[in-house]
């Protein structure tokens, strides 16, 4: 048990890491379910991340030359965008907070640059070379961009594709959409086309802007306003009618802008009066520029700001501004957090996918080791029930054959007539003893003669065996195919596995690259793996029965003169022993004569065909030892496989167990 101090001193020094938002704990908590990431899945969580940060996106968008920029310009108080007769717009610009005016150039190749705002032209006119240029952020210090990222785009009916494309993109990323029109415009069947055709989705978030209505009577606003309401109402949750020109008067000359412009221009002056100082600037000169701007401060502070406010209200911004703050936002927070949400769950159901198509590659292995086992065994049983009839039909031809060479001894005994002395005394009373012959006749076997007509002038025996030793290599010839046609078809199952796994790539940028080349060098290992170890065991087998097929030829067929002279010997000499005995003793000792029998079981011995009989004709055969042999060693070489490929799924099990645990709620 854990001492309370050492709780104590990680919570002191380790202390819970705490976030401003619930859906960043959310993205964290996904992040450490991960156990890792790589750069590709990194940037994809950093991005969710700067999602949550990040201020709503409300984008400004409309048909060709409706005013864009120039009601940017208002909303920002400053002349930044560049305006003309053309879509010069031509490069999606974020405009978000930063602690002074400044221009971030991205670039198609990945470089990023910045640059001073008032070079912006160069970078969004169609008529300049842009074509490196793939989007701009302009950071202004304004406290409305704290709150609110505009995104300036190019339009939906630019003479370039392109541009209608790229704004499109953006309005499926956007929180709110601004559709700048202008008044007189507005409502005609073009702008109807068009908004059918990009604007349809996006009615809850949208506001309809009328611009220039500075060059309408208040009759004609109201009257063009509620036509609007009425025809394009379906496309936008409102629709208001403004003066960009006149907002970007009024809040260009309003007291903080005019006083935000001085204390940028004293700025401007201090600096450059301290680079054309050699040394320490002049005292008087630094005097002098803060005396200047401290005068002007005080006229603009004296200044009459009534008819400024009055065009303000006249350009009717606020009404804008109103909408971004009252309908955007809310739905924006909603959005944003079903958003992430969502995308936290595509982003979990992708890395899901991941691990499962690499434990699916594994699994599949599996079955592949799984299914040759039972194959093997189902065949292996099979092949034991085949084979041991073949074999029990090989040992009968050697009995056969056994017989044959019987019949021809037997056939080929015969008997000879010999004569004994027996003693027999001549009478009683003289005790003379006398030897009387006794004629009898005793078996003869004409080995000659047998080993004749067996051997040498038909070697009928000779024959018979090499048929025998024939059909025996056949036999041992189907045996090694049939098990070599097991390995084979495992080996394809293994090589087909193989060929698909060594050639797998990511096809989801988010999947791990590590991971499928894992995946891909251990599928090219596949043979010294999986394969080899059962190929030498089928090898194994081919040596051992190919051993034991040579020993049953050899045994008999290199052997059987020999064999049959040694059981005519034997023969031969039990008939002289019982001639012997018989001859000492006739009334004890009978003679010895050779049955048939007697000499099947003699070359059954010779031939040493019981110990053959157990290898060949018996339910435990040598191919029987062999199969099952063979196959518990597979079954043991299956076991290890199996729990190294469980070992090695192991990762990927602990993986999805936590994704699917996980859940995207913030």
């Amino acid at each position: 048990m854990r001492h309370p101090l050492f709780d104590a001193f990680i919570k002191a020094y380790y202390p819970p890491k705490t976030f401003t938002h619930p859906l960043l704990g959310a993205i964290e908590a996904f992040r450490q379910t991960l156990m890792h990431e790589e750069s590709p899945l990194k940037e994809a969580l950093d991005a969710l991340v700067r999602r949550v940060e990040e201020p709503m996106k409300v984008a400004i968008t409309g048909q060709f030359s409706s005013g864009k920029s120039t009601f940017l310009n208002a909303l920002l108080s400053k002349n930044i965008l560049p305006t003309g007769v053309t879509p010069v717009t031509s490069k999606v610009n974020y405009i978000r907070y930063g602690e002074e005016f400044k221009l971030q150039v991205h670039y198609y190749d990945g470089r990023e640059a910045f640059y001073g705002v008032e070079n912006i032209a160069s970078f969004t006119d169609q008529r300049e070379s842009v074509e490196q240029t793939k989007y701009l952020t302009l950071y202004a210090p304004l406290e409305l961009l704290k709150e609110v990222v505009f995104v300036d785009t190019p339009g939906l009916n630019s003479q370039a594709h392109s541009d209608t494309e790229t704004t499109q993109a953006v309005l499926r990323e956007v929180d709110g959409i601004i559709w700048l029109t202008l008044m007189d415009n507005a409502g005609k069947l073009s702008e109807v086309e068009v908004l059918e055709q990009y604007m349809d989705a996006y009615a809850s978030k949208s506001l309809c802007v009328l611009n220039q209505k500075d060059k309408f009577s208040e009759e004609n606003i109201q009257k063009t306003t509620a036509y609007v309401k009425e025809a394009l109402g379906e496309y936008f949750g409102e629709v208001v009618a403004i003066s960009a020109k006149q907002a970007l008067e009024a809040r260009s000359h309003s007291h903080e802008a005019q006083l935000e412009a001085t204390l940028e221009d004293l700025l401007e002056g201090l600096e450059l009066t301290c680079k054309q100082a050699q040394f320490l600037p002049q005292k008087e000169a630094l005097e002098a520029q803060i005396e200047g701007y401290l005068q002007r401060v005080a006229r603009i502070a004296a200044s009459d700001s009534a008819s400024n406010a009055s065009l303000l209200q006249d350009s009717n911004i606020e009404a804008v501004l109103g909408f971004i703050s009252q309908e955007i936002r809310p739905q924006a927070q909603d959005a944003k957090v079903y958003a992430i949400q969502k995308e936290l769950t595509s982003l979990r159901g992708r890395i899901l996918a991941q691990h499962r198509e690499i434990m699916a590659a594994h699994e599949a292995l599996e079955d592949i080791l799984e299914t040759f086992e039972a194959k093997a065994q189902q065949t292996f049983e099979a092949l034991k029930a085949r084979f041991g009839k073949e074999l029990g039909l090989a040992f009968v031809k050697i009995e056969n054959i056994i017989d044959k060479i019987a019949s021809e001894i037997f056939t080929h005994i015969d008997s000879e007539t010999r004569v004994r002395y027996g003693a027999q005394k001549a009478g009683l009373l003289k005790g003379k003893t006398t030897y009387i012959p006794h004629e009898y006749r005793v078996a003869k076997i004409h080995a000659d003669r047998v080993y004749k007509v067996l051997f040498y002038d038909e070697d009928l025996i000779g024959k018979m065996f090499k048929q025998y030793v024939k059909n025996l290599r056949v036999i041992q010839d189907v045996v090694n195919q049939e098990n070599s046609l097991i390995y084979k078809e495992f080996e394809r199952a293994v090589q087909g596995w193989q060929k698909i796994y060594e050639a797998k790539t990511p096809q989801d940028a988010l999947h791990s690259k590590d991971a499928f080349a894992a995946l891909r060098r251990f599928a090219s290992k596949a043979y010294e793996t999986f394969l080899k170890p059962f190929n030498d065991e089928i090898r194994g087998s081919y040596a051992q029965i190919s051993s034991q097929f040579n020993h049953l030829s050899s045994a008999v067929s290199f052997n059987y003169q020999n064999a049959t002279e040694v059981s005519v010997g034997f023969l031969e000499r039990k008939i002289s022993e019982s001639i012997k005995l018989y001859e000492e003793n006739p009334s004890q000792f009978p003679l010895y004569q050779p049955k048939l029998e007697e000499i099947k079981t003699r070359l059954r011995t010779s031939f040493h065909l019981y110990e053959l009989e157990n290898m060949m004709h018996s339910r435990n055969t040598f191919l029987n030892k062999n199969y099952d042999w063979l196959m518990r060693q597979f079954s043991k070489i299956k076991a290890e496989k199996i729990a190294f490929l469980e070992e090695r799924k192991a990762l990927h099990v602990r993986h999805i167990e936590a994704l699917e645990a996980f859940t995207c709620k913030d």
